[in-house]
């Protein structure tokens, strides 16, 4: 299903029943990265996923003027949450998602029940292996980069995962995707606020994670409700690389 926000029609589902979670995904992803979410919590839950702007089966707004800047994507969010009239949901974000959900709780903390992040940063501060991608795509064609840029993120992931990850992304036009990694590495830094979110918050993290273990260790001493749960031998995308100990983790804290 589609449902208009603002200027652009975002896609989404809503599976179940109950209390609402709203899953938000990661940079050149989409809503499918969720599944093994969805399979678990829609039992005695409404789960509502949705695509970005720019991704998967949404609309994909020409670049320019902060079009991918993650405050925009966060009044997606916002405004998505809205036009369903979701009553103080439980937001799950990851990575960019994350990132959106730091922004919205930093404005609207009053319209969440609880805010999950998993993999996310108050400023994306890269090591030199992640740096290296924004050499690389001077080099190397689209392509090339997504199926490098895609098996980065996962600790020793099957073909199959690298493989679907790459299909995710290549539904991102590629004039977005380096659109929105400049807003993401240049342009988003909220470390001089984090600590004013008050709401109960869940923080996951993948014991491989290279760019963000650091990163959420650094929110979970901010943000004085917070807890944080560092899942062993998994990478950035714990939810889909173990996604077992991730329902477990989220289950218990969102009761």
């Amino acid at each position: 299903m589609k449902i208009r926000v603002d200027d652009i029609k975002l896609y989404y589902e809503s599976h179940g029943k109950g209390k609402p979670i709203v899953f938000s995904y990661g940079y050149l992803e989409d809503c499918s990265v969720w599944d093994y979410q969805v399979k678990h919590f829609a039992k005695d839950h409404a789960v509502i996923l949705y695509d970005h702007r720019g991704h998967g089966r949404s609309d994909k707004p020409n670049v320019g003027e902060g079009n991918y800047s993650v405050e925009v994507l966060s009044n997606d969010l916002y405004a998505f949450i809205g036009k369903l009239n979701l009553e103080k949901p439980t937001i799950v974000g990851f990575s960019l998602g994350g990132m959106a959900a730091i922004m919205f709780a930093l404005k609207h903390s009053d319209e969440i029940s609880k805010l999950v992040l998993v993999g996310a940063t108050a400023k994306l501060t890269l090591p030199m292996s992640a740096k290296f991608f924004g050499v690389l795509k001077f080099f190397l064609t689209y392509e090339k980069f997504l199926q490098i840029f895609c098996k980065y993120r996962f600790y020793r992931p099957s073909k199959q995962i690298v493989h679907d990850e790459f299909v995710r992304a290549s539904k991102v036009d590629e004039s977005i995707a380096f659109e929105c990694w400049k807003e993401l590495t240049e342009n988003y830094d909220v470390r001089d606020k984090v600590s004013k979110i008050d709401i109960p918050t869940l923080i996951i993290v993948g014991e491989k994670d290279k760019v963000n273990l650091e990163a959420s260790r650094y929110l979970n001493r901010e943000i004085k409700s917070s807890e944080l749960h560092t899942i062993p031998d998994s990478g950035h995308t714990v939810m889909i690389e173990k996604p077992e100990e991730f329902n477990q983790i989220l289950e218990e804290f969102i009761g």
